[in-house]
């Protein structure tokens, strides 16, 4: 799986192109422009550039330049607007490997993508082929092959060249916070601080005189220039402080302490949601959610768990300075056929219950918790006894939907068939309260 960096600013063309190359199992990395291409190139080890020609020839060549001065082995492909053998002739002695003309049709794309393949297989002979693995399946330390997951990179990039609030919504266990720290990576060339806070720990008055450590130095918030500000579970932040909060980042924004600051928050729920129930400020929500990226849950993305679960087993051997444990692939397709509730961490910690629990240096099924293998999540069930009141039926199909969607509301009420409004009227009737996640 080749990881290939696509540049062309028309939208349509980019998503045409794009999932030409996602079907035929390349790994795309899709963008707009220049900056955000030189950008990528530095912090990602990419096997194929494949560059509309106007962009790359943007600024007397700088992308070319910068491309085959770092990294002389890379293939650079051209998509040119016409033939013109002076043009071609030119480009080809400054290093690119090929020039394709239009129609940009999937056969002549698939073409030149397998003839670069051979050319970056033969350079491969003599390199850490171990290193080049591990890099196609990762971005800024994320690991995923799946569309959903080379969308997400795609964004990371783009939303991390702009000022505007970003707002990471997705289910506990998602990886929001590898996500903030990415768009943070990508934002700042050098180190810049990374502030996480806890909305739902939150001390009272915190945007008047909080304290913000960041590797081990205490600085008072008002007196932060730059960095970013990761606002994590803002969903669970006290109706009391929204109203401070909004105009604390409102004077960075617009005031005189506005520096090259960033704003990233992070929510489990729609809070669309929780501003129709008057449990957040609508305000606060309009100038949090300027930019908003929905991190996709381990069940949509089930062709990324092989990758994970092997990054995952490396980690724990690494740490435990054991040797590395393998997995059956009756062990592998029964942790890829359960739907995860809690997420990647919820798999990276059944990796380690399961490495340090076993014997051998090989999982089975047999090494697997019960619950999993049962599926007793995946299928849903429950078991309500002949006689169970009406009501504590309802109860408990309420309280259990919520269970499973880790208290989402939305989803729940689209479960249950009932308006979100039924489900709060419900759950104050039944005093069903939200559990810790």
């Amino acid at each position: 799986m080749r990881k290939v960096l696509l540049v062309e600013e028309d939208a349509l063309l980019r998503e045409k192109i794009g999932n030409i190359l996602r079907e035929e199992r390349y790994y795309v990395i899709a963008i707009r422009d220049r900056v955000l291409a030189m950008n990528c190139l530095e912090k990602e080890e990419i096997d194929v550039v494949l560059v509309r020609e106007e962009i790359l020839r943007e600024n007397s060549l700088e992308l070319l330049s910068f491309a085959r001065q770092r990294f002389p082995d890379i293939v650079i492909i051209v998509m040119g607007s016409e033939e013109n053998s002076f043009r071609i002739r030119e480009l080809l002695t400054k290093g690119i490997y090929e020039y394709l003309s239009p129609p940009f049709t999937p056969s002549r794309i698939l073409s030149v993508m397998r003839r670069a393949e051979e050319r970056i297989s033969l350079l491969e002979e003599n390199k850490d082929l171990k290193r080049r693995m591990v890099h196609r399946f990762s971005f800024a330390g994320l690991t995923g092959v799946s569309e959903k997951m080379q969308r997400l990179f795609s964004f990371i990039i783009q939303v991390s060249q702009v000022k505007r609030p970003i707002l990471l919504l997705g289910e506990q266990g998602t990886g929001k916070e590898m996500v903030a720290r990415a768009i943070h990576q990508y934002a700042f060339t050098q180190k810049e601080p990374f502030f996480k806070i806890l909305c739902g720990t939150m001390a009272h008055n915190f945007f008047r005189n909080g304290i913000l450590v960041e590797e081990g130095k205490s600085q008072n918030l008002g007196e932060i220039q730059e960095g970013t500000f990761y606002f994590e579970d803002v969903h669970l932040l006290p109706y009391s402080q929204q109203t401070e909060m909004l105009e604390f980042l409102e004077e960075y924004r617009f005031g005189r302490k506005g520096g090259n600051l960033r704003v990233i928050a992070s929510s489990e729920v729609p809070l669309e949601d929780e501003v129709a129930r008057g449990a957040f400020r609508s305000d606060l929500y309009y100038f949090l959610s300027a930019v908003k990226i929905e991190i996709p849950p381990l069940r949509e993305r089930k062709e990324d768990i092989p990758f994970l679960v092997d990054q995952f087993l490396r980690e724990i051997a690494e740490e435990s300075g054991r040797e590395m444990v393998k997995i059956t692939k009756e062990a592998l397709k029964t942790l890829i056929d359960y739907d995860w509730p809690g997420n990647v961490i919820e798999l990276r910690n059944t990796l380690e219950g399961m490495v340090i629990l076993s014997e051998s240096n090989i999982l089975t099924v047999d090494d697997i918790p019960e619950h999993i293998t049962k599926g007793f999540v995946r299928e849903g069930v429950l078991e309500i006894k002949i006689g169970t009141p009406l009501e504590e039926v309802e109860k408990l199909l309420i309280r259990e939907t919520l269970k499973f969607h880790r208290f989402n509301k939305t989803k729940t009420a689209q479960t249950l068939g009932i308006s979100p409004r039924t489900l709060y009227r419900k759950m104050e009737q039944y005093e069903i309260e939200e559990e810790s996640k």
